[in-house]
């Protein structure tokens, strides 16, 4: 009943038509190169089968490069576009969308060829006001590929599976429950990282307030360290590592969330095409926050190279989420999507399971992707499920 109702409501709505027509550009962007269609058509036939014309739109984004120049060695435009269309079929309501999703738009620098400059706003979903604040504003200095020390306001990509990659690059729409309640979005202050063998270390020192611009350094602080280990396993190659977030818990704090010690162990595998991430996640809830643990499987699978073009694949994506916390009310439903229909949503025992298929254009750089996630909450303090249902997702990702 639920599949009728959903492939009777996908037809008139305008914003599901502005969706695919949204993704049939892009489809056709994929499938044609860019420029006037040559003549005769073995030309034609000769030029769909390459993909320089991709190589070249991105080139085009380094506005500067000369390694010869003893102070600016390069200069790029630098962004990433998300828009996607969501919809949300639970027992507990329903509700549909389009959001532009992310919108970050910058440049970057390479000087006295060892630091790297940054800088990227982001631009507000309704483009109105456009400037939204910052999303990263740093300077990293890497003396060598061993070594590197950032300085900034930076994306938070250092705790975790689905934390420490970034969102130009996840296989899926979202990361999940506990990872986005548990984990930091962007924070201030400095990161060191270290190669050692096959041994990577990092640790970080962080202002605990974040700004729309900066901080006010009024929140306390927070600190990360983390260490991996090269270790294929069964696969072709591979890493372990253990990540460890801490926050001081001042009450002033807005840039951790409310919890003081959490612990990530986790490995990531790749054979082939094939890749697997296995994450179990534990933190410690203050400011009478529980406390809350999770298990996170990621596999993914690249199949179907240069179906449509050279270059292009498709990546068939599974995740499977468990979460449990100490008592009553310890877990927070996804403040996007479920939270549309049970705003709020609490409980202490949380399933979902992800599947989509994504159509890698340009690699991770252009690609479409689709997929459905069913997801479970009980709460042991209430009758009945918080929450049971599906949430659908299609859309377009770029970056540059």
């Amino acid at each position: 009943m639920k599949t009728n109702r959903l492939l009777a409501h996908l037809g008139p709505r305008p914003r599901v038509r502005r969706c695919f027509a949204i993704g049939g550009l892009c489809l056709l962007v994929g499938t044609f190169p860019l420029g006037a269609m040559d003549t005769p058509l073995t030309s034609y036939l000769d030029r769909i089968q390459e993909k320089a014309a991709f190589d070249r739109i991105w080139e085009g984004f380094r506005i500067y490069d000369d390694k010869h120049n003893p102070v600016i060695q390069q200069f790029s435009i630098v962004g990433r576009y998300h828009g996607q269309y969501w919809l949300v079929d639970a027992d507990q309501g329903r509700a549909e969308g389009w959001e532009n999703r992310r919108f970050f738009l910058g440049a970057e620098a390479v000087l006295f060829h060892d630091f790297t400059v940054q800088a990227q706003i982001k631009v507000s979903e309704d483009f109105d006001p456009f400037y939204d604040g910052l999303f990263q504003a740093f300077v990293r200095w890497s003396p060598n590929e061993t070594i590197s020390l950032s300085a900034g306001r930076l994306d938070f990509l250092y705790a975790g599976l689905e934390r420490s990659l970034s969102s130009r690059v996840m296989p899926t729409f979202e990361r999940g429950l506990l990872v986005n309640q548990l984990m930091p979005a962007q924070v201030v202050g400095l990161l060191a990282k270290v190669e050692v063998g096959a041994f990577t270390y990092r640790a970080g020192l962080f202002s605990g307030s974040i700004d729309q611009e900066f901080t006010t350094f009024a929140g306390g602080f927070g600190a990360v360290a983390g260490v991996s280990y090269r270790l294929p396993l069964f696969y072709t190659e591979g890493s372990l590592h253990l990540d460890y977030l801490y926050n001081n818990g001042n009450p002033a704090n807005n840039a951790f969330k409310p919890y003081d010690h959490i612990l990530s162990l986790w490995h990531q595998g790749q054979a082939g095409p094939f890749g697997l991430g296995v994450d179990v996640t534990a933190g410690h809830g203050i400011a009478g926050n529980q406390s809350v643990m999770s298990l996170t499987v990621l596999p993914t699978y690249v199949f179907w190279h240069d179906l449509i073009r050279q270059g292009d694949a498709w990546e068939a994506v599974l995740r499977y989420q468990y979460a449990v916390s100490d008592g009553a009310n310890g877990l927070q439903l996804q403040s996007r999507y479920e939270q549309k229909v049970v705003p709020g949503g609490l409980g202490n025992n949380y399933n979902a399971v992800y599947a989509g298929i994504n159509y890698l254009i340009y690699g991770n750089r252009l690609k479409l992707m689709t997929g459905a996630e069913y997801s479970l909450m009980k709460n042991s303090s209430a009758a009945g499920d918080s929450y049971n249902g599906w949430t659908y997702f299609a859309g377009v990702r770029l970056y540059f």
